[in-house]
């Protein structure tokens, strides 16, 4: 009996010595794609990156608790909170969500605000067990996830910001760009911009041999890939959008005003007037052309999910929500579940 005894003690502490073991590798091993993933829309990017749809699930910064992280069901039941992080730029895979943490909100309800310690950081959290990973503990921002790496804006008091990459596992960090390239319109492996430095032409950048090839000769900003086509903010017509093909040729304006931020939902494009009749938030239909003002005043970071159109006061950052397809406006206005340490 005290053989049988001791084994079964032998067995269980081996049992609990592997699980332990276990434990403890799938919470360090790295999860990586197989494809070439793109962790959110360029439009939502554009727009500060505060909602992201991935999987049925809507992870945002809530406006109404310091922009912390929280996630939702598209049709915005189920809200949760998530981190007491305060979140722009959001990505996600299918095992991780990708941020860069904002600083200034940050600070605020941080429980090591007060030390400055990775406040600006570009962040990986585990979606199952919520641990946070520091890909970039320098201040970064504006960043998209291009399958096995981030691809984002990296600052340095010598070099000032730059376009740089790291991956997924928080190695190989590396400067792509001397130049502030935004990284915002990332299609597969390939990022689309406006030049910043000699012309704001259209040019496309390769991630792995890192050269840049001319697109077009649009003078635009906040292009928009869908296809074969292009949306943009036209520079030579008071930054009205336009679309045409990628590789150039005849133009079509979109809009009746000049734009200040625009988002693509399907057969609808969102944007906030300039100079228009009045200034406001506006819906064109693609398809029609029809163009109608949803609610006069001053916004941005329109975000959109499969349900949704997020867009907030520039004055009160108060934010607003539309059903796509709808002119019916209301207040976004999710509970603050929080809970303070």
């Amino acid at each position: 009996m005290k053989v049988i005894r001791r084994i079964i003690i032998l067995i269980v502490f081996l049992g609990i010595v592997g699980g332990l073991g276990y434990y403890k590798y799938i919470n360090t091993v790295t999860h990586y794609n197989e494809d070439l993933v793109n962790g959110n829309t360029i439009g939502n990017l554009y727009g500060n990156g505060l909602f992201c749809e991935t999987e049925g699930v809507v992870y945002f910064a809530n406006p109404n608790d310091s922009d912390r992280l929280y996630k939702m069901n598209p049709d915005e039941s189920d809200i949760e909170y998530i981190a007491n992080d305060s979140v722009y730029y959001l990505n996600a895979d299918k095992y991780y969500l990708y941020y860069s943490r904002n600083g200034e909100k940050y600070r605020d309800n941080s429980q090591l605000g007060f030390l400055n310690v990775n406040v600006d950081s570009l962040c990986r959290m585990t979606k199952s067990n919520k641990k946070v990973k520091i890909l970039d503990d320098a201040i970064c921002n504006c960043l998209s996830l291009s399958g096995n790496r981030v691809i984002y804006l990296h600052y340095e008091p010598e070099e000032a910001t730059t376009l740089y990459s790291v991956g997924i596992d928080g190695e190989d960090k590396h400067q792509l760009s001397t130049e502030s390239l935004d990284p915002r319109c990332m299609i597969g492996d390939k990022l689309y911009y406006s030049g910043v430095t000699n012309d704001h032409n259209l040019h496309k950048f390769n991630l792995d041999s890192k050269d840049s090839a001319f697109v077009s000769a649009e003078n635009l900003w906040m292009p928009t890939v869908v296809g074969s086509e292009v949306y943009f903010m036209d520079l030579d017509d008071n930054n009205r959008i336009y679309k045409g093909p990628l590789g150039g040729g005849d133009k079509t304006a979109i809009t009746s005003f000049g734009s200040s931020d625009y988002n693509i939902a399907g057969k609808y494009l969102y944007y906030q007037s300039i100079k228009g009749a009045p200034d406001g938030l506006y819906r064109v239909d693609l398809e029609s052309g029809e163009e109608i003002l949803l609610m006069e005043g001053e916004f941005n970071n329109i975000n959109v999910t499969s349900k949704y159109v997020y867009f907030a006061d520039f004055f009160t950052e108060r934010t607003y929500h539309c059903k796509l397809g709808s002119t019916e406006i209301g207040i976004f206005d999710p509970p603050i579940l929080s809970v303070e340490e």
